[in-house]
């Protein structure tokens, strides 16, 4: 289950969170990894991240993430989403319009991620 905190998504915003938890299985190093979704809005600055597993739920004492991405929005600035990948290091930057709701960032950036995960290497 994704976890949402500093904001209660709309139940559109929060499915399509859910179904990127159970239907985007990728493979990495021999590995089939399934994400899990974290979203933390803040009032200057808005974050959605996922961190991809074996497991589907990691637990307290379960392994660490085999890689996460965090996706990074500043609405006073409303000119860039910033994804940092710790599997490849690098940060991108993607022009953006601005978003006018929490919800519509979230769309995006999960939708971002489900085509940078499945598209072909």
């Amino acid at each position: 289950m994704s976890k949402f905190f500093g904001y209660e998504p709309k139940p559109k915003t929060a499915k399509l969170a859910d179904e990127f938890e159970t239907k985007v299985l990728i493979r990495r190093n021999n590995k089939s990894l399934v994400g899990r979704v974290f979203v933390d809005i803040m009032e200057d600055e808005w974050k959605f991240a996922v961190g991809f597993n074996q497991m589907g739920i990691t637990k307290l004492h379960g392994r660490e993430n085999e890689f996460e991405v965090l996706y990074r929005y500043q609405p006073s600035e409303e000119s860039k989403v910033v994804r940092l990948g710790t599997d490849t290091g690098l940060e991108n930057d993607y022009p953006a319009a601005s978003f006018p709701s929490p919800d519509e960032f979230i769309i995006w950036a999960i939708g971002q991620e489900k085509q940078i995960q499945l598209s072909p290497a």
